[in-house]
């Protein structure tokens, strides 16, 4: 069935979309646009901060210890002496251009995607929510424990994603989420955050619960709401 090339391309017929094997994505057309996608904006503002910061530093492949105190979550700081805005600065801190370069990846892959969901600016908000929540679940962590990167909120829009995946399907358990089980146990074991990913994906997975039938029905139904 050919699909319009400068809209959005809907499948309404309710035997095509119901609980069938095929992602909902095989109905999707992805829209064409000039307009500016918060996606993009959020992935240059990460490169633009990191390469201040390895200015600041001195080194451009990883961020010296100061910086990442300073500028990361540097958990001593934000419980003792009250630098709350960590939680937020930390999110767009990352400790090398690797784990820079990894966590755009998965931006870019699903930040399109979260953006025809929840549309742009309930996009953002989830992205930063997930992100600010699982900062907040690193904090019981190890006092002199500094972390930093967008990994909480990109976890956050993956189990979002997750949850619409689940309320197209009818499934009652992605098979997404036990990848993304096994990815938080990996990297429990290599000293990365787990928490900020557990908690940013526990945000995710709780929106996107809510959210889940809505996004169906405004997208697959052409039902109209705000």
């Amino acid at each position: 069935m050919g699909l319009p090339s400068k809209h959005l391309a809907i499948k309404s017929n309710s035997q095509d979309i119901g609980g069938g094997s095929k992602s909902m994505w095989a109905y999707v057309e992805k829209e064409r646009t000039y307009e500016i996608r918060p996606t993009y904006v959020l992935i240059a503002l990460n490169f633009v901060v990191y390469l201040i910061l390895a200015v600041m530093g001195g080194s451009f492949l990883s961020l010296s210890m100061e910086v990442l105190g300073t500028f990361g979550q540097f958990n001593l700081m934000v419980r003792r002496y009250g630098w709350w805005w960590q939680i937020l600065t930390s999110m767009f801190v990352h400790v090398n251009l690797p784990h820079l370069l990894l966590n755009m990846f998965w931006l870019y892959i699903l930040g399109r995607r979260s953006e025809f969901l929840f549309g742009k600016k309930l996009f953002v908000a989830v992205y930063l929510f997930s992100g600010i929540t699982g900062n907040i679940m690193g904090l019981a962590l190890p006092l002199y424990t500094v972390s930093a990167g967008a990994s909480g909120a990109i976890f956050g829009i993956f189990g979002a994603n997750i949850m619409v995946e689940r309320a197209y399907s009818g499934s009652k358990l992605s098979s997404t989420l036990i990848y993304a089980f096994l990815i938080l146990m990996i990297n429990s074991l290599v000293g990365v955050n787990v928490l900020a990913h557990l908690g940013g994906l526990l945000f995710g997975i709780a929106f996107g619960y809510w959210y889940g039938e809505k996004v169906m029905r405004r997208y697959f139904y052409r039902e109209e709401w705000y």
